[in-house]
């Protein structure tokens, strides 16, 4: 995870993260990997790299209230618009329907275009409503059995 946080651009970190990071802190580091697959999910996208396994992305949720979670993203540059963010979400709501939530919820920088068409193609339904800043996103996951297979 931090080899993929160092080699993601720091434009697709301020996406994730709305602010410029050069490293991860020792905090930053369990909030990725202490997860327990019921209110805080993590999981990861791996491919093979110069002959090793490589850690290309990765999507979580936080419990936030209720039933509602907080879902975000975070893709190596180079392995963008490769339908792995669509992938990881699909996998995301079927394990937060499991888990009794209703809602995902996003903050999206509005220059963030892809990630607003992955939340828009993943066959839920979602409002979106843009403030100050960022573009706050709200997912339906009780519609449906699973989301649409799109490429985002």
């Amino acid at each position: 995870m931090i080899e993929t946080f160092r080699e993601a651009s720091s434009e697709s970190v301020y996406r994730r993260l709305f602010e410029l990071k050069k490293e991860l802190t020792d905090q930053d580091l369990r909030l990725i990997t202490e997860v327990d697959f019921v209110d805080v999910v993590q999981l990861v996208a791996v491919l093979e790299k110069d002959g090793r396994d490589h850690v290309v992305g990765g999507g979580r949720y936080m419990r936030s209230a209720g039933q509602k979670a907080e879902v975000a993203m975070l893709i190596d540059d180079e392995f963008q618009g490769l339908g792995i963010a669509p992938r990881i979400l699909r996998h995301l709501v079927t394990i937060a329907r499991a888990s009794g939530i209703t809602h995902f919820e996003a903050e999206v920088l509005p220059s963030n275009e892809a990630m607003l068409k992955v939340f828009a193609r993943a066959g839920l339904a979602v409002e979106t409503t843009p403030t100050e800043g960022y573009v706050y996103v709200l997912m339906d996951l009780t519609g449906g059995d699973t989301p649409s297979r799109g490429n985002g």
